[in-house]
């Protein structure tokens, strides 16, 4: 009963987010017309669709395609980087992060965008300085919440791992990756939405394809409704890879949960 309820809770709430939609783009189409906007500065929302037969359907699928791809491989390096060296510092070496810390948190504030020449001069005009971009941003919010979490870890699980005989290797798979999980999980989630903003930006300077470069194209042929249209999709997008990863945060979770339990139990 309490399941059906949240369900009824979480269809409610997303009706009413789809009306506050639905209402805010036909305030889009009915502005332009009835004069409280320029058409010419925030075209009618209908002339904005247009323009997807304009640019074609397959283009902007290619593009679309093209920057998620590119999101998908820089996340997964910047992760698979970031999340062993932050187990590592945070046990083995912890010497060695409290050390870091302080160029590691100066490091880090040092935005992507502006690294972006950077990059192109160090690595060359092409897939690789965007690739860095994306690796930076998602890096070091992954790499400090693998840290914190592996600190905050109850050391009540790991004693009774120990007295149940469990080895290192059992206690880091079993107590510790679990229990440290939530926190790196956010850290992946502020990382992804990130790189996402920084994406964009980096294909409007230095691609050739992808979502960023058609708003690129777009603002130097001043076709206006394109920059709307592509503004639209860039939306849609981070939208649905929000919600992609929330739905596997809540999978990893509950997982977590359960692991916790039946350690509690046992």
């Amino acid at each position: 009963m309490q399941r059906f309820r949240s369900l009824l809770s979480i269809i409610n709430q997303r009706a009413r987010a789809a009306w506050l939609i639905i209402a805010f783009f036909a305030f889009w189409q009915l502005a332009p017309s009835i004069g409280l906007a320029n058409p010419v500065y925030l075209p009618p929302l209908s002339r904005v669709l247009e323009e997807a037969v304009t640019v074609g359907f397959g283009q902007l699928a290619h593009d679309v395609l093209i920057s998620v791809w590119r999101i998908i491989l820089g996340f997964f390096i910047a992760i698979v980087a970031a999340i062993p060296l932050g187990f590592v510092l945070a046990g083995a070496f912890r010497w060695v992060s409290e050390l870091l810390a302080p160029l590691m948190t100066f490091l880090s504030q040092i935005p992507p965008f502006i690294l972006f020449p950077v990059f192109i001069i160090i690595l060359g005009v092409g897939e690789t300085g965007i690739l860095a971009v994306i690796i930076w941003s998602v890096f070091w919010p992954t790499l400090f919440s693998t840290i914190a979490g592996s600190h905050h870890i109850d050391p009540l699980y790991v004693k009774s791992a120990r007295s149940m005989g469990a080895d290192r290797l059992s206690i880091f798979i079993d107590v510790i990756i679990p229990s440290a999980l939530p926190q790196i999980m956010t850290g992946m989630r502020n990382g992804l939405t990130l790189c996402f903003m920084m994406l964009i930006g980096a294909e409007t300077m230095g691609a050739s394809s992808g979502m960023g470069w058609e708003i690129n194209m777009a603002q130097r042929m001043a076709v206006i409704p394109r920059i709307y249209l592509m503004a639209l999709i860039v939306a849609v997008v981070g939208l649905l890879i929000n919600y992609l990863f929330e739905w596997l945060e809540q999978t990893i979770v509950v997982w977590r949960d359960d692991a916790q339990r039946e350690l509690v139990v046992t």
